[in-house]
């Protein structure tokens, strides 16, 4: 077990996290630097230099602490052989007390006491342990499907490479090559003995049949030795019976059968550059994969920069405002399937041009969508080059360069048209679910063909409410009476507050609180939070990892490395005698786990996105705000000072609340995605203040990466410019050797923006966008 697993947080941070009541004081500072065998036994008279302690690695307030612990112990005599003991022992004594406090906190959970599950025992993470208590407490019979981890398509006789490959022939030979895709459906024939078969390709003017077989299911040589169980339930010798007797009944028939192994199509594409350009310029149609419509948040610039001192400053502000608790919002009010769905393998051309054409069918879709090319949000992404983009135009977006920031020479202005595709171009098959795709459609995108459907018949927004109820009750009463509720000076008012104050959660979320449990309460408060944020996600897990063989069999070590069913990785010697070996499943021998349903996941990512376009959209659409930066919950604008936003503020679940309410914002930069810098000004005492978050670096207080460094790249940005760099010394850990090491840790940052186009005004626009320039009220 990893105890980090359950608790992501440093040691330091565990005993206020949890309220632990133990004597150590917090946990100490250690100079890890002077940390080596020949020190061990050196008294000083004093502590070891500072520089032991590597300050630079701190961030802001860690800093401060140890300023401060050090100027006060910096006298006092240091035994490392001791000190170490000491320090470690400490580590020990917190670490226990937390894990005890977790398992005790998680009894507490349980809704009655013969549903009590100690999460030592029975999980390896605090989102496993979220999920398990999900299903003891709350889950009920036949209500949550165990989704394959392909889809439900893998006993169908077509597949992406499958269709991919006949077009490759047919642009190879010339010939038409009827197949799924075409008009007429897959060719049929009936045969001598009165059974009817379906061709992968038939060219007619030949008599020839094109027949795509895939290794995993059909039970080529390749995957399995003549006796084993394929896929399809039959041993490899009986489908090669089968193959054969199929061959003569087409021969029967005076048709020619041409057979094509996936592995042979896999190894001609990497012989063949030619051939792997073509099929990566393909559309993707094959079956569908829920995995696919499942996306994270929706982060990214609207403008590189606002700049606000001087005059604009006295008129306009920057504001944030981010939703409350947005994934536990989702889960509350969002409705999600019941049970299994209606697989519908339709390829069938369509003209969807609003909500109401998806009707009856309600899941995940699979089609060819063209977006509109005025529409300045955009609603369907696409992951392009690894990363998720919000177009209008696929083309386009294909066609950038990735990792290169590119900024236009001009502003953007109506009629200039930097797309100047199509809409067979501009359009892309997007794997999606109905509630994003019935926005997308009701903001002018069209879905000109629909190739597979999951369809759910039953839907419910019960199905996770009780559990987000339960947390959000325990949460709220371990937060204490808020300072709304409080009225010391006059109790008799105070009592009509807390009443209000139950009252409304009561109304609001049919949450019922026992006054009497309303106190403050660390450790209860940490749990409920994080398990109100962990336990949708779970849902999601991968099902095919990496899993370690560690083994001094050779038996067992050739079994592994001979198996075609695996993926080996890199072999690592422990000792002499003993060997770790990674390895995974081939993907169509990947089995779900036992609380595996990918839907519930993306369902959860996909209303959290439509929930915060609504916001979006409002700031957009009102004329005296100008949207500059979104972060998955989270919106920066500017707009006239005092403004009331153009949508609801408050402190209930799914609401806005502002951020950083005492300052005023004065100047925003951002580079990219999960990277801004911030100057702001208290609104009370004037004090300046500067913020940098960028994802993947440290915050230290020592960075090359301030503020005006940080305004300084983006300023420049599309112009040459050399990166920052970053460094620290990092504790490295090898878990295979059991060894942690110091060592110097690099990293370097440009401000990159590589999902849209940036004009010379610093502002951002889709690719594909041709409609009218966004207005800046500042301006």
């Amino acid at each position: 077990r990893d105890s980090f697993n359950w608790m992501m947080l440093k040691l330091d941070q565990l005993p206020k996290a949890l309220g632990l009541d133990i004597d150590e004081g917090g946990k100490s500072f250690f100079p890890h630097g002077w940390n080596l065998n020949k020190n061990m036994d050196v008294l000083l008279k004093s502590l070891p230099d500072k520089k032991y302690y590597y300050p630079e690695t701190m961030g802001k307030q860690r800093r401060k602490d140890f300023e401060e612990w050090y100027d006060m112990h910096k006298d006092s005599s240091f035994l490392l052989c001791e000190q170490i003991v000491e320090y470690c022992e400490q580590d020990v004594r917190i670490l226990t007390h937390a894990l005890v406090k977790l398992q005790k906190l998680f009894f507490e959970l349980a809704t009655e006491p013969s549903k009590r599950d100690d999460v030592l025992v029975s999980s390896m993470t605090l989102a496993s342990a979220c999920l398990r208590h999900f299903c003891i407490n709350y889950l009920k019979s036949n209500q949550i499907g165990i989704i394959p981890d392909n889809g439900y398509h893998k006993d169908t006789n077509y597949s992406a490479i499958s269709i991919k490959f006949i077009k490759w022939l047919e642009h190879k030979t010339g010939l038409q090559i009827q197949n799924r895709q075409s008009a007429e459906g897959e060719y049929r024939i009936t045969v001598s003995n009165g059974s009817v078969l379906r061709l992968d390709g038939f060219i007619k003017e030949k008599n020839i049949a094109i027949e795509f077989l895939g290794c995993a299911w059909h039970g080529h040589k390749c995957l399995y030795r003549p006796h084993e169980i394929c896929l399809n339930g039959k041993t490899a010798l009986y489908n090669d019976d089968t193959l054969n007797e199929r061959i003569n009944l087409l021969k029967n028939e005076n048709i020619r059968t041409y057979i094509f192994w996936e592995c042979e199509v896999v190894k001609a594409l990497e012989n063949n550059p030619r051939m792997s350009l073509f099929f990566d310029e393909l559309p993707d149609i094959g079956p569908l994969f829920p995995r696919d419509a499942f996306h994270g948040g929706r982060t990214g610039p609207l403008s590189l920069k606002c700049h606000l001192e001087d005059s604009a400053e006295n008129e306009y502000e920057i504001s944030c405002y981010d939703v409350v608790s947005l994934y536990p919002a989702v889960n509350f009010y969002a409705f999600y399937p019941i049970g299994h769905p209606e697989l519908l393998d339709l390829n069938l051309d369509i003209n969807w041009t609003k909500p109401e054409d998806l009707r009856p069918y309600r899941g995940i879709f699979k089609l060819f969508i063209i977006p509109p090319d005025d529409l300045y949000l955009p609603v369907i992404p696409e992951r392009i080059h690894g990363k998720l983009i919000f177009h209008l135009c696929h083309q386009c977006a294909i066609e950038i360069e990735p990792g290169v920031a590119k900024r236009k020479q001009t502003s953007y202005c109506y009629g200039r048209k930097w797309c100047q595709h199509d809409d067979n171009k501009r359009g892309f098959v997007s794997t999606t679910c109905s509630v994003e795709l019935e926005l997308a459609l009701s903001r002018g995108y069209r879905a000109t063909k629909v190739y597979s459907i999951y369809h759910w018949e039953e839907w419910s927004d019960e199905l996770l409410r009780p559990y987000v109820q339960d947390m959000m009750r325990l949460k709220i009463e371990a937060s204490g009476w808020p300072s709304s509720a409080l009225s010391p000076e006059n109790i008799e008012n105070e009592e009509r507050l807390k009443n209000d104050f139950i009252v409304k959660n009561q109304k609001e979320y049919g949450i019922t609180l026992e006054p009497s449990k309303i106190a403050r309460n660390e450790g209860l408060r940490y749990l409920a939070k994080t398990c109100n944020n962990s336990m949708w996600g779970r849902w999601a897990l991968r099902c095919n990892l990496t899993q370690d063989c560690i083994t001094s069999s050779p038996i067992k070590l050739h079994t592994i490395l001979n198996d075609p069913k695996l993926e080996v990785g890199a072999i690592e010697m422990l000792t002499p005698d003993l060997f770790a070996v990674p390895y995974k499943n081939r993907r169509e021998f990947v089995r779900p786990h036992d609380k595996y349903n990918i839907v519930l996941a993306l369902i959860t990512t996909a209303t959290a996105r439509v929930m915060l376009y609504d916001f979006m959209e409002r700031i957009v659409n009102d004329n005296e705000c100008k949207l500059l930066y979104t972060d998955t919950d989270s919106c920066f604008f500017v707009h006239k000072r005092n403004k009331k936003p153009p949508f609801r503020v408050g402190d209930m679940l799914g609401m806005m609340s502002r951020e950083y309410a005492e300052w005023s914002i004065i100047s925003f930069y951002t580079g990219g995605c999960k990277q801004y810098a911030m100057k702001m000004k208290h609104l009370e005492t004037g004090e300046i203040k500067y913020i940098v978050k960028c994802r993947g670096l440290w915050d230290q207080v020592d960075t090359p990466l301030d503020f005006n460094q940080f305004r300084k790249m983006v300023e420049a940005y599309g112009e040459e410019q050399d990166p920052v760099v970053l460094q620290r010394t990092h504790f490295q850990p090898n878990w295979r050797k059991g060894q942690v090491t110091s060592r110097t840790q690099i990293r370097r940052y440009t401000p990159i923006y590589d999902k849209g186009f940036v004009d010379a005004n610093f502002d951002c626009y889709p690719y594909g966008y041709r409609g009218e320039p966004i207005k800046d009220p500042t301006k």
